[in-house]
């Protein structure tokens, strides 16, 4: 008798899950058909001061890394640049750090539209203090940000 309420709510159990995961399952089907952006970013250096200019060179791929022309906005302390990428997927921007925030950690966000694809978001953090201290990162700028 045992066994077989056992059996019973196993047999149950069973066709539960394959009524969760047989739409599931469809569903990432359907999202196989969607084209997806990458995102390549860096910013020129790994702390800035109040009032700074952050520089943010990166590139935009599809996923074989092919470039990709598309929109991106920057979202950083309340305020929003926009640019584009070149015919080869890269981009060079600047985005200003405000005088009145506060010295803190924020969040630079990047999102990047281009027609036929997902729209891709992320985000970089930015640390901004008045004076270095000892425990700040040394403020390397590379080579590749020199000109711009």
């Amino acid at each position: 008798m045992m066994q077989n309420k056992l059996a019973c709510v196993l047999f149950v159990a069973m066709f539960f899950c394959i009524g969760i995961l047989t739409p599931a399952l469809k569903a990432a089907h359907i999202d196989e058909d969607k084209n997806y952006l990458n995102i390549l970013a860096k910013t020129d250096r790994g702390y800035y001061s109040p009032g700074d200019v952050i520089r943010v060179k990166g590139k935009v791929t599809d996923e074989d890394m092919f470039p990709v022309q598309a929109r991106l906005v920057f979202q950083f302390q309340g305020m929003n640049t926009t640019a584009d990428t070149k015919s080869d997927g890269l981009f060079i921007i600047r985005v200003p750090i405000s005088f009145i925030e506060p010295e803190n950690m924020y969040r630079l966000t990047v999102s990047a539209h281009a027609e036929g694809f997902e729209e891709r978001n992320f985000s970089i953090p930015i640390i901004i203090m008045g004076e270095p201290s000892s425990l700040a990162p040394v403020p390397v700028i590379p080579d590749e940000f020199s000109l711009i």
